[in-house]
């Protein structure tokens, strides 16, 4: 298993252009199955009950294993596989954009159609708020409080993030590091404390990357 990092989208966004009175309007959701996805085509549906096309597209897991698009009655490929396209390029995963067209009266044709399309679908991620999701370790350092502040120096040092810090009779700090970063992080800390130190791992899993 391949444990390279991802985009996602994480909060959608909205945008809208026009071309000779038509107007396309786009709509960015996160989602995380095919359910949620349709769901969100049928939202957009509801609410733009009266514009002639609410097209499509969603990509959906961290290979893009589930993709689909439509043209909601335009030409074919003018307007969910342009959509897809925008998608595809940006790399971006658990997406869903949807773009709703009201007819200003005069036809476009296919190639200006088709740019509308695109053009909507990437203001509307320009608009929106994407993260990188990679492979992680989170893992609880326990201590005494003495050698708890030299560990907490160190993690600020390396930009490691501090998920939190419980203090009883000793300090725990649960952390985040990168999968490959793990190691050397846990033996810098061994070496750091004189081994006067508990570290115990909780997960390994993609994280929202705190760096970016």
């Amino acid at each position: 298993m391949s444990n390279e990092s991802y985009k996602i989208l994480k909060t959608g966004g909205e945008a809208e252009c026009e071309l000779k009175k038509s107007r396309f309007i786009a709509h960015l959701q996160p989602v995380e199955t095919e359910a949620e996805a349709q769901d969100f085509v049928n939202l957009m549906k509801k609410r733009y009950y009266d514009a002639r096309h609410n097209c499509y597209a969603y990509v959906i897991g961290r290979d893009a294993d589930k993709v689909k698009y439509s043209d909601d009655g335009e030409p074919s490929q003018t307007a969910g596989l342009p959509i897809f396209n925008v998608l595809k390029e940006s790399g971006v995963r658990n997406c869903c954009i949807v773009v709703t067209r009201y007819f200003g009266g005069t036809l476009l044709g296919a190639g200006p159609l088709a740019r509308m399309y695109a053009e909507a679908a990437k203001l509307g991620l320009e608009a929106s708020e994407v993260a990188t999701l990679k492979y992680g370790v989170e893992f609880k350092i326990t201590s005494d409080y003495q050698n708890g502040d030299k560990i907490r120096r160190y993690l600020e040092t390396q930009g490691i993030f501090i998920m939190d810090t419980f203090y009883t009779d000793k300090v725990s700090i649960v952390v985040r590091a990168d999968f490959d970063d793990f190691e050397k992080v846990k033996e810098d800390i061994v070496s750091l404390t004189a081994s006067k130190v508990e570290i115990s791992r909780i997960s390994d899993a993609y994280f929202i990357d705190t760096k970016g």
